[in-house]
């Protein structure tokens, strides 16, 4: 197996990982469990952050989907920061913007990748691809939620934002994981 699909396979999970860790905190938040879901959503987010970026440094002639994957990759790192900063700083309407900018990002580049991936026949692809993009945006909504004081109403949307954005991203890694076996790769 070559360095790229090495880097695409590792950033696809890294990915796939990092959005199980964020639904699980988003989750834990709608059940009332209070404790350390911040943080999580940090790690969370950081991870999709990398995996995001290291499918970003393998050379292609495809540029929406190179494109893509750097806005989503900046994106989560945004998010990651202000999930970060709010751990610390409950009352920061500024962090709150910051996430739903981030996740705002993030579905930008999901749907730009989803894009990519229908113009260049990867029809599979494009569904993982703008489910997550829709998970993205409803969680971008759900900070606006939050912004105008309707916490109640933001958090079932950001939770099934984040389940959505967690099938899209392992329904990916999967196809990308099965497509190297049948390839002999793995």
């Amino acid at each position: 197996m070559a360095v790229d699909e090495y880097k695409l396979l590792s950033g696809a999970w890294l990915d796939a990982i990092g959005t199980i860790v964020s639904a699980i905190a988003e989750g834990r938040e709608l059940a009332g469990i209070q404790n350390s879901n911040e943080l999580l959503v940090t790690i969370g987010e950081g991870l999709q952050a990398v995996g995001s970026l290291l499918i970003g440094t393998v050379a292609t002639d495809n540029v929406l989907d190179f494109t893509g994957n750097w806005i989503d990759g900046v994106g989560a790192s945004a998010s990651s920061l202000g999930a970060y900063l709010q751990a610390f700083d409950e009352n920061g309407d500024d962090n709150i913007r910051l996430e739903a900018l981030g996740d705002t990002f993030q579905s930008m580049g999901s749907s730009i990748s989803a894009a990519a991936d229908h113009f260049e026949g990867e029809h599979d692809y494009a569904i993982g691809n703008a489910t997550q993009a829709l998970g993205a945006g409803l969680e971008a909504i759900a900070g606006v939620f939050r912004l105008n004081e309707r916490g109640e109403e933001a958090q079932p949307i950001s939770t099934i934002g984040a389940v959505l954005q967690a099938i899209g991203s392992n329904f990916n890694a999967i196809l990308y994981t099965n497509e190297l076996r049948e390839q002999q790769l793995l």
